[in-house]
């Protein structure tokens, strides 16, 4: 091998994992629980387990080619262009069309690094659970594992449909057509189980109003949440705003503001997101266009838009380009803001135990800080970005709060530490059974032994037949 490929490949894998470690996904983990603990002694029946990832969690692959475009190999992750996962949207109305892209499996692992395979082989080999794929007839009685791999780009309650498909065919599977099962979700796959639990296999353009007929609740038994934006996050703010980090690359939010599932990720308002120069708090409606556009948000950040008319070869072509994307983002927040009202407007019927489990040990974007210079109104989401800080206010306190470097513990438990409004609390609450925290950041919850304890205990527990 040349020396040269030899240095470079050594330099790639290092980059690796020091950016996977600074990212809470580092290769360098306690490995997952490769035996049943001595305490983990399921009361009742055991029932098929499907887990449902969150964004990012699925490979992407182009149907025709073959050729996959998420996550790609290691390179691409450190240096590639993330434009071939923008969603093609239609010139006239802005929504986000089909394209050849499909998910193809989950995200278990990329080069040294670990994401839901940790999670997969803890439920294999300490929780007992087989894995298998829709459509094999169960003839034992060894409980199943399965996974929802859906496209992590599109409306979440097209994965809730996709859902609903999957418990049924695991029902012909088991010969049982009442059989329930237990849902497992880590990050937005929370928000897509607490859509279905209320309202089904229907998607959002098949919902005449808000109002829950709770189909999916009557098929399964438990819900288990892992690091799961209940609250949503103002971290969905800053990616759509600076973009996301990927290990030393980034997608940047041009990309990121055609996917359908960010924006359902934004603040649902109940907790302060957006605070002025002065640290007092600003009542904003996160899917309200205007906002963005006020300050200077989003498809409105002046670096995004350079960019944006740059790529489109600028003069005519890049001011249609920006047209098409503020088009489309209003649609997607209209979308986002009727995805918001379905998975809050009733609480989950107390017959299906409700768990979260989460992060609460990593500074977390809580709030954005709008700063006025050059007579326009700027957002700052880090405290080193502020112009003129004031030296009475602790920035770090004011646009933190511990969490999992992604979803803040208010967030995840759904108790506002800045609430809005003291009128009434958030629904989601009122339903679950417990709560458990570990100190993991967002992408390593899934692979820490605490947070793999926490979900044996849950999946232990007796749940009434």
């Amino acid at each position: 091998m040349p020396r040269r490929f030899q240095r470079d490949r050594r330099w790639l894998l290092q980059a690796l994992c020091a950016s996977a470690a600074a990212a809470g996904c580092s290769p360098f983990l306690r490995p997952p629980l490769d035996e049943a603990p001595r305490w983990f002694h399921p009361a009742g029946p055991r029932r098929p387990v499907v887990f449902i990832h969150g964004i990012f969690g699925s490979r992407l692959a182009n149907a025709r080619s073959g050729a996959e475009i998420w996550p790609a190999d290691v390179s691409d992750l450190l240096v590639g262009s993330f434009d071939a996962l923008a969603l093609p949207l239609d010139p006239d109305s802005g929504e986000a069309v089909r394209d050849e892209v499909v998910a193809t499996s989950l995200f278990e692992s990329a080069g040294m690094v670990e994401f839901y395979g940790s999670l997969v082989t803890m439920l294999v080999e300490a929780g007992g659970y087989r894995r298998e794929q829709p459509g094999r007839p169960v003839d034992d009685a060894v409980p199943r594992f399965y996974a929802c791999v859906h496209d992590w780009r599109r409306d979440l309650s097209q994965a809730a449909r996709e859902l609903d498909a999957i418990i049924e065919q695991v029902r012909m599977d088991h010969a049982q057509p009442g059989l329930k099962v237990d849902l497992v979700a880590h990050s937005s796959g929370g928000l897509v189980a607490r859509y279905y639990l209320l309202h089904g296999g229907r998607s959002l353009d098949e919902l005449p109003t808000p109002a829950p007929d709770f189909a999916g609740a009557a098929k399964v038994s438990r819900a288990i949440a892992i690091g799961t934006p209940e609250l949503g996050m103002t971290r969905a703010v800053a990616a759509l705003t600076a973009g996301e980090p990927i290990v030393l690359n980034r997608i940047y939010p041009e990309v990121l503001a055609t996917a359908e599932s960010a924006c359902q990720l934004l603040p649902h308002g109940d907790d302060v997101w957006l605070v002025d120069a002065a640290g007092r708090p600003i009542v904003a409606d996160s899917c309200d266009i205007e906002v963005w556009r006020q300050y200077r948000m989003g498809v409105f950040d002046h670096a995004l838009r350079e960019r944006a008319r740059a790529a489109a070869g600028g003069r005519r072509a890049g001011r249609a380009r920006l047209a098409l994307l503020e088009r489309g983002f209003a649609v997607r927040l209209a979308r986002a803001r009727r995805f918001r009202e379905a998975i809050r407007a009733a609480p989950v019927p107390a017959k299906v135990p409700c768990f979260t489990i989460g992060g609460d040990c990593r500074p977390t974007q809580a709030r954005i800080l709008v700063e006025q210079a050059g007579g326009k109104l700027h957002p700052r989401t880090e405290p080193d970005d502020i112009h003129w800080p004031s030296p009475s206010l602790d920035y770090a306190k004011l646009m933190y709060e511990d969490g999992d470097g992604m979803v803040t513990r208010a967030s995840a438990a759904c108790q506002p530490r800045w609430p809005t409004s003291s009128e009434h609390a958030p629904v989601p609450a009122e339903s679950w059974q417990a709560r458990d925290f570990v100190c993991a950041s967002h992408n390593q919850l899934v692979v820490n032994a605490d947070c793999q304890r926490a979900l044996l205990r849950a999946l232990a527990q007796e749940v009434p037949a």
